[in-house]
């Protein structure tokens, strides 16, 4: 009767918190779609007015996403990589691939503007090119071509040109004016400042200035201008250039307005240069200067932010308890009320379930038993496995030793006797030769043979497979139909690791696998392996019955601080998510 009013009790008071809830998503979504037309200041607001305590994993994903794209367009990335990081992350863990794609990229063009080399980030793209085909979704599409494409401007103009052309298309068909207008401004830029081909760069300079203008793109304008300046500079107008110039300045837009104002003003003051109007050029010059100073005292002001915002971050936690409190005396007079109308239902309730509630009691404790052996089983297979893999290593170092020190060195010495012997016999013997030639044949195939074996048996427990594999393989073995399964998602796994990284790695996700099932008792295990150019990131989820991190840590029957020191001696980190009653989520980041 207790059990049943608690049930009762608690939906209702999952019902009432649910509406907070709801509020908080619809506010998340609405400030994502009006996100590209809100200036700067009432961006951070809203996502300041955001309570991420009440918000799914994938939404605190979308809310640091936000922060990170705030910051990179205000001032091209200062401030922005930590949020980019956390949100990267965060949408592992939540599994969303189109959004980590959609952070390569960022991280990718931020690399670009930083002046990186384009070998030095080409795999984000690569990764990014594939998987935007492979999923086949037009925005994603977009995006990876527009970014390839730009990267490829100065290497391979003509090949950039094709991944615009491509993006263009696809822009196109889902009427997606922003890129058509991005598009065509870089054909432009790639015809003008790498092909030296001005009529077309002027074309398409003209049609993304025409549509820009068509719906009020005021960033995209001012772009067009200064791309149209650059072809008049190319053609020695140098007065036409300018008039452009102060077009470009004067119109107002939000996006990277300092870093844009900052570029210009060296541009006009270039200008002004071939001009040979010095005076006017070292005036640009110092407007310039200001700028770069205002951007450097944003950094030292975002610092100062940090630290007071953290302070009245906890100012607010200790009011929003006091609030907590007030409020949850109200809630509790209504709960009353509704407390009364429940108990009436749960009486209800208990008469007509208490004819079955043996035969579920029997049930479960039948259930009960049959887990328990099966823990058992899986443990003890487990074991048996671990056992298995580590005498195959020993026996195959030890027949990779045995091979190459003892029977290879034999045959080598057998080998160079036979030459020897060859080298005195009488060479008008024919049948002597012939016996000769056969043996050293012979002494030779096996020489090789041996220091094949010897090569390939020195290969380790994970062997030609790889890490992956090795997983997918022990993750069949474990998984109980209808009792246990156990999937792993691969993601961007397209290198392999030293033999000692991949044995070690395969070693702590096996702890980690045989702890969800000895311990957390659980039924749906989750293994995530993710591979970009830094790091590998290991992410192993349970819907166990979870556990305190603090107090396992205490009194270790669990390995977890034998994975922790493996973890510290490979640089990496090892964070655990899990809290009594609610599953765990172990995420290791190794860096490469």
């Amino acid at each position: 009767m207790k059990t049943i009013f608690t049930k009762l009790f608690l939906l209702t008071l999952i019902f009432f918190n649910s509406l907070t809830v709801f509020s908080q998503d619809e506010q998340l979504l609405k400030l994502e779609a009006e996100f590209e037309k809100i200036d700067y200041k009432t961006r951070l607001n809203k996502l300041k007015s955001i309570d991420l305590n009440k918000l799914s994993v994938r939404e605190k994903a979308l809310v640091e996403h936000l922060y990170g794209k705030t910051y990179y367009l205000y001032n091209s990335g200062n401030g922005a990589v930590e949020h980019f990081i956390k949100a990267k992350n965060l949408y592992i863990k939540a599994k969303d691939y189109d959004k980590v794609t959609e952070l390569s990229l960022t991280l990718a063009e931020q690399k670009r503007l930083s002046e990186y080399k384009y070998e030095e980030y080409k795999p984000l793209l690569d990764e990014a090119i594939r998987y935007a085909e492979k999923s086949n979704k037009d925005d994603l599409l977009c995006a990876t071509y527009l970014e390839v494409g730009i990267s490829l401007q100065k290497a391979e103009p003509q090949k950039a040109i094709e991944f615009h052309e491509k993006g263009l298309k696809i822009a196109r068909k889902i009427k997606n004016q922003i890129y058509e207008i991005r598009f065509n401004r870089n054909i432009g830029l790639t015809y003008c400042e790498f092909l030296k081909d001005f009529e077309k760069a002027l074309y398409y300079q003209n049609l993304s200035l025409e549509q820009s203008r068509e719906i009020k793109y005021t960033e995209g304008v001012a772009y067009a201008y200064v791309n149209l300046a650059s072809i008049a500079r190319n053609l020695g107008e140098f007065e036409k250039a300018i008039k452009y110039y102060n077009i470009a300045e004067n119109l107002k837009f939000d996006n990277y307005r300092t870093n844009f104002n900052i570029i210009l003003y060296q541009y006009i003051s270039d200008t002004y240069r071939q001009m040979k109007d010095f005076e006017k050029a070292i005036e640009y010059l110092d407007k310039k200067k200001v700028l770069e100073e205002i951007v450097s005292k944003r950094d030292e002001e975002k610092y100062i932010r940090d630290i007071n915002t953290k302070y009245e971050t906890k100012e607010k936690e200790l009011e929003n308890q006091e609030l907590k409190l007030k409020d949850e005396k109200n809630k509790l007079v209504i709960y009353s009320f509704i407390g009364l109308f429940l108990i009436i239902l749960a009486g209800a309730y208990f008469r007509i379930s208490h004819i079955n509630k043996k035969k579920k009691i029997a049930e479960q404790e039948r259930l009960i038993e049959s887990q328990k052996l099966e823990n058992v089983l899986k443990d003890q297979e487990l074991k048996e496995i671990d056992k298995i893999l580590e005498g195959q290593e020993k026996e195959r170092l030890k027949i990779a030793n045995d091979l190459h020190d003892n029977l290879g060195s034999i045959l080598a010495t057998l080998k160079l006797n036979f030459q020897n012997l060859y080298s005195q016999k009488n060479k008008n013997e024919e049948n002597g030769q012939a016996l000769f030639d056969k043996t050293n044949e012979l002494i030779e195939e096996a020489y090789q043979k041996v220091r094949g074996m010897a090569h390939a048996k020195n290969a380790g427990v994970i062997g030609s497979e790889g890490l992956v594999p090795a997983v997918q393989n022990i993750a069949k073995k474990i998984a109980i139909p209808g009792k246990l399964t156990v999937q792993v998602i691969p993601f961007g796994m397209t290198k392999r690791f030293e033999n000692a990284m991949e044995v070690t790695l395969f070693r702590m996700i096996q702890e980690l696998l045989t702890n969800a099932i000895k311990h957390a008792e659980a039924t749906a295990i989750t293994i995530s392996l993710t591979q970009d150019e830094e790091s590998i990131n290991i992410i192993i989820e349970d819907n166990g019955k979870g556990f305190n991190p603090k107090k396992t840590a205490k009194n270790d029957g669990m390995g977890l601080s034998n994975i922790t020191k493996k973890v510290e001696q490979l640089n990496g980190t090892f964070n655990i998510d899990s809290f009594e009653g609610k599953g765990s989520s172990i995420i290791i980041d190794i860096p490469l």
